[in-house]
């Protein structure tokens, strides 16, 4: 509010006494100082409430994974068809980095689909490495001369998550230790998922029955290390899927509501089934991605995005790791890097709640408000500060308008005039028009192709480098001046996400 009225100007002002003009602009420079030095401190305030509050959410985990002192520490991806690495051709992690295992000589089965996970060449644990499988017949192992035949769009799977995400973990590890290998804990990777599913046909009951092939893959990584006369434990389930839910093909349903059931349920059943059923006492951690609104058909919802950062907050063992957005692709699947890429995010991930013991949540909003044509939003940012990239949308970094938000009022669109971060974890947001009503604030939503620009300043260094293999099908435009050769950057991009604001910035959480 203005510190002298209109009316007081009027009347000091037409007198120009030198003494008093004087006296009264000072007074105004002097309040102005005052107000600013107030937001200043208000919002530093809520800088700090927010690190405060991520501090804790860290530091004192209301529930904990499994801790990794097994022998044989089982990892198992599920999902569909970027849970099976669909177009991750060719395969980078060739080599075994460390220690860690697979059931078989691939991670994933040698059936491409049906009830039954069959490890290639037999169950036993073997280094872990990526390798491409001829999709008509997946028990065959493709070399660099047959990947490179193949098609551009051929939907062989290859580099698949749990590769880059073991090895990342395994090096994390093995640092904190301060130890060059462990055979007394070590990492088993498989990956049971099916491409081209809806989360109903991946469910135990009225699904299409490849729900068995996680509790298979157990039972048989069980049976090798009881044969070893060796501990076993599942430690973690990768979760990538929902691509189908968001485009309503196979029986997927574009709901939150519908969605979270489903997805609470197959998370249960496969916790009874596994590590239930074989006497573990606490249940393995449920490390989920979160699906691009890209893929959504019903008026732009976010609804399967939601669902999923929504179950990460309620139920126990249950992280959200992050987007996959600002990772190189192939338009809806990812390319060999970017599987490499977010896989390496997982097992930073896995590191944290699982070695560590510690909790865990991907940059997202806690609060916002609105004064006037402000909005200020709140954010738990594991490592501040708030930054802004251009995600890579296929093999290009790429300009997000308004960095991704979308702010809607009773009045429809709002324009945005300035997007800022105000301080290590507040965003500033000044609309273009008085707001009409409650606004609605989106961010990666489909209007914006499920993409956006906001990330944190996470100084974590991959284990592995971004490659360009031009002579196993690479095309031209994989070769990226700024990413070849170096490590992936692993900043926490934010989750797409819906948040209306509580009016006046004087609110608190």
């Amino acid at each position: 509010m203005p510190f002298a009225s209109n009316q007081f100007r009027q009347a000091i002002l037409p007198h120009r006494n030198p003494i008093v003009y004087a006296a009264f602009t000072g007074l105004l420079l002097s309040n102005a100082a005052l107000l600013a030095h107030a937001e200043e401190s208000a919002i530093a305030a809520r800088d700090a409430r927010n690190k405060q509050w991520s501090q804790e959410m860290i530091e004192q985990p209301e529930h904990q994974a499994p801790a990794l002192d097994a022998k044989y520490n089982h990892v198992i991806t599920f999902g569909q068809s970027l849970a099976s690495a669909a177009e991750g051709w060719p395969a980078l992690s060739k080599q075994p980095g460390y220690d860690n295992l697979m059931l078989g000589d691939s991670t994933r089965s040698a059936t491409f689909s049906g009830d039954r996970f069959v490890p290639v060449g037999g169950a036993a644990f073997k280094p872990l490495q990526a390798v491409v499988q001829l999709k008509r017949d997946p028990k065959v192992l493709l070399d660099a001369e047959g990947v490179a035949k193949l098609e551009e769009k051929a939907q062989e799977e290859g580099e698949s998550v749990e590769v880059g995400a073991l090895n990342m973990a395994r090096r994390l590890y093995l640092d904190s230790k301060g130890i060059e290998a462990d055979p007394q804990h070590l990492l088993v990777a498989s990956n049971a998922a099916t491409s081209g599913r809806s989360i109903a046909q991946l469910s135990k009951v009225g699904g299409t029955h490849e729900y068995k092939r996680v509790p298979q893959a157990v039972d048989q990584a069980r049976q090798v290390a009881q044969a070893d006369d060796a501990s076993y434990n599942l430690s973690a389930l990768f979760w990538l899927q929902g691509e189908y839910d968001y485009a309503e093909v196979q029986g997927g349903v574009n709901d939150k509501a519908t969605y979270k059931k489903r997805l609470r349920q197959l998370r249960n059943d496969l916790n009874e089934d596994t590590a239930k059923a074989i006497g573990q006492e606490r249940m393995p951690a449920f490390i989920s991605y979160q699906t691009d609104a890209k893929t959504s058909v019903v008026d732009g919802s976010l609804d399967i995005g939601l669902a999923q950062w929504e179950l990460a907050k309620e139920e126990p063992n249950w992280y959200l790791a992050g987007p996959v957005y600002p990772y190189v692709d192939k338009g809806t699947h990812l390319s060999a890097n970017g599987y490499r890429w977010f896989g390496q995010m997982l097992g930073k991930v896995f590191h944290q709640v699982v070695v560590e013991q510690r909790g865990w949540q991907p940059l997202s909003p806690l609060h916002a408000t609105v004064e006037g044509r402000e909005i200020l939003m709140d954010f738990h940012v594991p490592h501040p500060p708030l930054a802004f990239s251009e995600p890579y949308l296929g093999h290009k970094a790429q300009m997000i308008e308004n960095y991704g938000f979308v702010i809607t009022d009773d009045k429809g669109k709002v324009p945005v005039e300035n997007i800022e971060a105000a301080a290590d974890t507040v965003l500033r947001l000044v609309v273009g028009r008085d707001l009409v009503g409650v606004p609605t604030i989106r961010y990666a939503s489909h209007a914006t192709g499920g993409a956006g620009e906001l990330h944190d300043s996470d100084p974590t260094v991959a284990d592995a480098h971004y490659q360009y293999l031009p002579d196993e099908g690479m095309p031209d435009e994989a070769n990226i001046a700024a990413l070849v050769g170096k490590p992936y950057p692993l900043y926490n991009w934010s989750i797409a996400f819906e948040i209306k604001p509580t009016q006046g910035h004087d609110s608190v959480r």
